[in-house]
């Protein structure tokens, strides 16, 4: 992609990769115009799309489990991106959804046994539509099959669990900035059908978070902005 359509910088602050914690990459504007800068950053752990969540750490084993950082763009070109330091932000020209993805994973013969935690961002530019079910590939992927900023408060998102590229029957949570849990970490529960597809009410506009998990320590985040009614 030329430079002049798409420009990315990277900040990575790399803390604890322990079992049970999440991983997901939030985005101070998820709706933005043709050329405008937003800020993103990575989060890691319990609280989830909070700044104190943010990964703070710089310890070079962690590094080393960051295995691709890339964006899609509408179109679905594939741009990777290197893991570097600076301040990470998301500028494109072109109008339509571009998503953000993030693979880490921990080797069988590594500390603690094998783990992968996968993270993807939708970004909308402008007002295109195109580009916002385009696929990570992670081992575990959350995919929308509607485009979550053609919705409003209320209204219910559609996402379809895979694990190794096959639909899976599980648990899918969901959560939004500003939820503070009592009882629950997520406001919303529901499973998944045999397709793998799940149906999410979203009462609240604002950014939210889909999580599900699978097996001993594989995780999946989608992460993007819902309107007002």
């Amino acid at each position: 992609m030329k430079k002049a359509l798409v420009s990315l910088s990277v900040l990575f602050l790399i803390s604890g990769f322990s079992r049970g914690h999440s991983l997901w990459i939030s985005l101070k504007k998820y709706v933005v115009k043709p050329g405008m800068r937003t800020e993103f950053y990575v989060g890691y752990g319990h609280k989830y799309l909070s700044p104190q969540g943010l990964v703070i750490n710089q310890e070079e084993r962690y590094k080393k489990m960051f295995k691709e950082l890339f964006f899609l763009s509408p179109s679905g070109l594939k741009s990777v991106l290197p893991i570097s330091s600076g301040a990470g932000f998301f500028k494109a020209r072109k109008e339509g959804v571009y998503v953000l993805c993030l693979k880490l994973e921990r080797g069988p013969d590594e500390p603690y046994g094998p783990s992968g935690k996968y993270a993807k961002a939708l970004i909308q530019v402008g007002s295109g539509k195109k580009g916002f079910s385009s696929m990570c590939g992670s081992r575990v992927e959350l995919i929308p099959l509607d485009n979550p900023y053609s919705l409003q408060a209320g209204q219910y998102l559609r996402v379809k669990v895979l694990f190794e590229g096959n639909p899976l029957s599980t648990f899918v949570y969901a959560t939004y900035k500003g939820y503070k849990p009592v009882e629950d970490a997520f406001p919303v529960t529901v499973r998944s059908d045999a397709k793998g597809i799940a149906r999410l009410k979203l009462n609240v506009a604002g950014q939210w978070m889909v999580f599900v998990s699978h097996k001993v320590d594989y995780s999946a985040t989608l992460t993007f902005e819902i309107g007002k009614r």
